[in-house]
């Protein structure tokens, strides 16, 4: 959401001295940036723990109120002898496919219909200049529901801040087929309700996801879920680089369908993870949780 507000900001403020190109070298610095905050990236405990580095591990851990313990022969058994979890039944299959239909919505709005927003704003009459100022005010407006989402998931339910981030989204949508169908109106709000879907959907997703499913499914379907967050932002530049982009009245009707049955989907199928032990998900992690281990 940030980098929204700082795309659109900067190209308000520069683009009509500079021309396009000057939003080029904007990535130099946030690039350089990127760089000199990795240092203050704590390692992952579990890389520090494989190498010996125990007192660093704990360290870190207790950051995130944590701490490191052995595991037992029963729970070794459990989780590295056998056959792999299949990943069969309605109730798999239906949360994977409702929570990477999110995903494909999220790459669509965001690298697709966000994208080509502006072009469609010129063609209406609006300079470069107004367009990127309104995107900003966007973006701007939108900010503040960062911390109302993070709250939302921690404090809430996961479930249903991913549902409500759908919804919202929905919402802008709704608003942008609206603009375009009456020619009239300012695009400040719907924009906002989109970024402010959106940016909450991919924020919760990847972590619902992960809560999900099974130890030994987990990084398979959380994987499949992010690569469906990209999948839609690669059709939708894929149509881009063929000039074969449609009109954004039509590109908002094929989105909404898809977001409303994933919309319709994750309400079906999505599990309420907030406070549950994870083991819950796996089929000994009864044992383990009814013996107290």
């Amino acid at each position: 959401m940030g980098g929204y507000f700082a795309a659109s900001g900067f190209s308000a403020l520069l683009q009509p001295f500079f021309g396009w190109r000057i939003l080029w070298l904007l990535n130099l610095p946030t690039g350089l940036s990127l760089v000199l905050l990795g240092a203050f990236i704590p390692e992952s405990a579990k890389f520090l723990l494989a190498r010996g580095r125990r007192e660093e591990a704990r360290a870190v851990m207790a950051r995130f109120g944590s701490e490191a313990r052995s595991t037992t022969r029963a729970e070794e058994a459990a989780f590295t002898k056998g056959p792999s979890v299949a990943l069969t039944g309605k109730a798999f299959f239906g949360k994977l496919f409702a929570l990477s239909l999110a995903a494909i919505c999220y790459g669509l709005i965001n690298f697709g219909l966000l994208l080509w927003l502006p072009a469609d704003l010129v063609s209406r009459g609006y300079s470069m200049e107004v367009t990127s100022k309104l995107l900003a005010e966007s973006a701007l407006i939108a900010f503040p529901t960062v911390f109302i989402v993070a709250y939302l998931y921690s404090s809430w339910s996961t479930k249903w801040s991913v549902v409500g981030s759908i919804a919202v989204t929905l919402a802008g949508l709704a608003g942008v087929l609206w603009l375009e169908f009456t020619g009239s109106g300012s695009p400040v709000l719907p924009v906002a309700l989109l970024i402010v879907g959106t940016n909450g959907l991919i924020a919760m997703l990847l972590p619902y996801a992960a809560e999900s499913f099974p130890l030994r499914i987990r990084g398979r379907t959380t994987g499949t879920v992010a690569a469906c967050t990209k999948a839609g932002g690669m059709f939708a530049q894929f149509l881009a680089i063929l000039a074969l982009v449609p009109p954004l009245d039509v590109v908002s009707l094929i989105i909404i369908v898809p977001t409303i049955g994933a919309l319709v989907l994750v309400a079906m199928f999505g599990k309420e993870t907030r406070g549950r032990d994870l083991r819950d998900l796996d089929p000994d992690g009864h044992t383990f949780a009814a013996t107290g281990v």
